[in-house]
């Protein structure tokens, strides 16, 4: 489970941060999960709650955000992925949902762009 290491990685950036900002707690951290990072959210989540148990940011809330991919064609068309996670009546809710995609402008295939990412969009302290 990759999403251990990724967990002590943020953690030791959220510690180094608030330590260098002189906080006395940390109340909120919150996360950006590009959908195309093969990150599960859950398991990042577990993790980051048991790490966040004896450190500075104990009692900490946890906040992750989905990062959707930009659909984009040959022909021009954008749009935000999140648009794409539907397929008649079901829910794609993976990398699935940007796999295969026509441009409802043109027909021919889209390809993602973005949602990759894995970053810390905030961290809120108190000092």
């Amino acid at each position: 489970m990759h999403e251990y290491s990724l967990a002590c990685e943020i953690m030791d950036n959220v510690v180094s941060i608030s330590e260098s900002n002189q906080a006395k707690s940390v109340n909120s951290i919150t996360v950006g999960v590009g959908k195309l990072t093969h990150v599960n959210p859950d398991q990042l989540m577990f993790c980051l709650e048991a790490l966040v148990s004896d450190n500075i940011a104990q009692g900490a809330e946890i906040i992750l955000n989905e990062i959707y991919p930009d659909m984009e064609c040959q022909c021009g068309f954008s749009d935000s992925g999140d648009k794409f996670c539907t397929r008649g009546d079901e829910v794609v809710d993976d990398i699935r949902a940007f796999l295969e995609v026509p441009c409802p402008e043109c027909g021919k295939m889209m390809h993602a762009s973005g949602g990759r990412e894995l970053i810390i969009e905030s961290i809120d302290i108190e000092q």
